[in-house]
């Protein structure tokens, strides 16, 4: 079996960090464009409330993977033995604190004959 160096971890966290960031990109998108549709007809419904939790958790999301990918890059950039920081890390989120999250699903807007 091949050993995978820190460096091929790395990138392939990064990959997978980079892909994760573009499905919660995509998420955001299509959230914020059913919010947008819903205000401008003036229904603000469950499904409407529901989706802004859901746009804000997807946002937060995003954001710990933008700081994840910041690292990765920041570790890669950084030759091996050597301090990347100097500023100690912040402690882990509160996994107690877990929400469950709702998916919403949006069907596109057939227009009558």
């Amino acid at each position: 079996m091949s050993q995978v160096t820190q460096e091929d971890a790395l990138r392939q966290a990064d990959a997978l960090v980079l892909q994760a960031l573009k499905e919660a990109e995509a998420r955001c998108a299509v959230l914020g464009q059913y919010i947008n549709d819903c205000d401008s007809k003036g229904s603000r419904t469950g499904a409407w409330s529901d989706a802004l939790r859901e746009l804000s958790a997807v946002q937060r999301r995003r954001a710990g993977l933008l700081r994840r990918h910041s690292l990765i890059q920041e570790a890669l950039e950084c030759p091996v033995g050597e301090s990347v920081t100097t500023v100690p890390l912040p402690p882990p989120p509160d996994r107690g604190a877990l929400r469950t999250q709702h998916q919403v699903q949006i069907r596109p807007h057939r227009r009558r004959s």
